[in-house]
């Protein structure tokens, strides 16, 4: 089976759906699949990139506009067909996982195989990028998306949702496609967040003044669609909850990743007099992320744009319980007082967060409850679990 991986970015862009896309076809290709990667060229990937993540797959790099504000890329449209015919493949399997651009090397690339099928991965939530096309009107851009959305669906074989909630979702807003419509949760990689190293947590612990501390963290991307301005509002009342009725400072909010708001974010945290209370350690290496998720004993998030992200699972099979919001991404993944607690999108969500913080803080042993229940709510997700899976629902579609 030869499978076409369609991307618009990929390494070192370091977001949920490379690493989505990274381990999915890992997977693939250890299953002895023909797995190429398709996708534009990031101005700073080069060969040490592959050596990193152990590449063994096959990458083709298309002419590229980058957007530097966003570190993102996207295949230049120009010369398009030329560029694709350079590539010289006729896939089996056509697997996108971005629409637009995506979408038109999709329909080049099975022109020169009209047996081929095409599957589509619904990574995001689209309808919630809309700030980063504010120049569109938001009503001409909902039409375009439901347009473009039914276009796609209509074309594809099969659509793969990594979540439950949002699957059930876009049924109902393309109740004729729902026939075509899959879950198959994103992956992980079990074995690399295993791979931590005791001494290197100690001294991250004691390099962010994290000793003795009950640290709460989020870790991904910091862009506005993340809910980060509003995490740090709930980690002010958290903050003043432990002070005035816990007389406790012991309680730290450690932010791992970097982005287009790191500056900002840091200046509210400034505005909010947290800066004795929240570490923003901008990205670190891929290496590294199983340390510093064991610099955590609960993750919180605010976010309402997600799908599956990645941070979530990897959270998990660290042994680090969750505490989210009710919602796309989190809902069928977090399970109530199991493996971490959903939380109500309401006017009371503030302090809801807090009792369910207070009680895991006060109860060392329900929180050692929720970590190793954490790791085994997550073991299907390893990512050669998910690739099998996915090479049953490329053989479905090809019948």
């Amino acid at each position: 089976m030869n499978i076409a991986v369609l991307t618009n970015v990929f390494f070192p862009v370091t977001n949920g759906v490379v690493h989505s896309i990274h381990l999915l076809s890992k997977g693939l290709k250890e299953l002895n699949k023909e797995v190429s990667v398709i996708s534009s060229k990031h101005p700073c990937f080069n060969h040490q990139i592959i050596q990193k993540y152990n590449i063994k797959y096959n990458i083709f790099k298309l002419p590229s506009i980058y957007f530097p504000k966003f570190d993102y890329c996207i295949p230049n449209p120009i010369n398009l067909i030329k560029e694709i015919k350079k590539i010289q493949i006729k896939p089996d399997i056509i697997q996108i996982n971005h629409p637009f651009i995506i979408y038109k090397i999709a329909k080049i690339l099975r022109s020169y195989n009209p047996s081929s099928k095409v599957v589509f991965t619904y990574h995001t939530q689209y309808e919630n990028y809309y700030h980063y096309v504010k120049f569109i009107p938001k009503f001409i851009y909902q039409k375009f998306l439901y347009g473009h959305l039914k276009e796609i669906f209509q074309f594809v074989d099969a659509v793969i949702f990594p979540s439950k909630t949002i699957k059930k979702d876009v049924e109902n807003k393309f109740q004729q496609y729902k026939d075509k419509f899959l879950f198959i949760c994103n992956p992980v990689d079990m074995h690399h967040m295993q791979y931590y190293d005791d001494q290197k947590i100690q001294n991250l612990k004691a390099k962010f003044g994290l000793q003795d501390k009950f640290v709460l963290g989020f870790v991904g991307r910091l862009e506005k669609e993340k809910n980060l301005y509003k995490l740090l509002e709930l980690y002010r009342q958290i903050v003043s909850y432990f002070e005035q009725n816990l007389n406790d400072k012991k309680i730290s909010l450690l932010i791992v990743g970097g982005g287009t708001e790191y500056d900002n974010l840091l200046n509210y945290a400034r505005k909010l007099d947290l800066q004795d209370y929240v570490v923003f350690t901008n990205k670190v290496p891929y290496e590294d992320i199983p340390n510093y998720y064991r610099l955590l004993d609960v993750f919180i998030t605010l976010s309402v744009t997600e799908v599956k992200p990645l941070a979530y699972l990897e959270s998990l099979s660290s042994m680090v319980p969750i505490i989210s919001f009710k919602t796309y991404g989190a809902d069928d993944l977090i399970i109530n007082e199991y493996n971490g607690y959903l939380i109500e999108n309401n006017n009371n969500y503030q302090s809801e967060f807090i009792t369910k913080i207070i009680q895991l803080y006060k109860n060392p042993e329900l929180l050692n409850k929720l970590k190793k229940n954490s790791f085994e709510s997550v073991k299907d997700y390893d990512y050669l679990k998910v690739a099998q899976k996915y090479t049953e629902a490329y053989k479905e579609v090809g019948k």
